[in-house]
């Protein structure tokens, strides 16, 4: 029997951009966990962190066959930091729980179509492992970037 390439792949991308994405956050004050680059449509890291593990744990756990973990993405969105030691344990207890989602998933069946949240209208409520899988990663991709180039807005404001 063959064995799964794709999951060690994704374990070691998931551990490449929780890695890059905690760089990211670690060390900056409660102001700037909080603060938004542009009024209106700009997000704080705090949302953006709150935002991408809720999500990527969601989507991991659909790519793998977890059970779903309850999510309100409503106020993941309107979420800020109010402290930032709180803000690393949160990152660090979410990064754990996506790690553990690939690393117990053993033989995946990347075909197999699986229940996501309900988001009417944004995203289908069944898809393939598969898609769920890289939704998860290129996701929380995006959303790195996003943190470090809002971190380098934050520092270039603060000199």
């Amino acid at each position: 029997m063959t064995q799964d390439a794709v999951l060690p792949a994704a374990q070691y991308v998931l551990r490449d951009s929780l890695k890059d994405f905690r760089e990211a956050i670690d060390g900056l004050p409660l102001e700037a966990l909080n603060w938004k680059p542009v009024e209106g449509d700009t997000n704080s890291i705090a949302v953006l962190t709150t935002h991408t593990l809720h999500s990527t744990r969601s989507w991991l756990s659909v790519a793998t066959g977890a059970t779903l973990p309850e999510r309100d993405r409503d106020s993941e969105l309107l979420a800020s930091a109010t402290d930032p030691a709180a803000m690393i344990a949160f990152f660090d207890e979410f990064s754990e729980q996506c790690n553990d989602l690939l690393k117990s998933s053993g033989a995946v069946d990347w075909a197999a179509t699986r229940k996501t949240h309900a988001r009417p209208g944004q995203a289908p409520e069944e898809v393939p492992a598969a898609f769920a899988l890289i939704h998860a990663l290129s996701h929380l991709r995006e959303h790195v970037a996003h943190v470090g180039l809002t971190r380098q807005l934050w520092e270039a404001k603060s000199k």
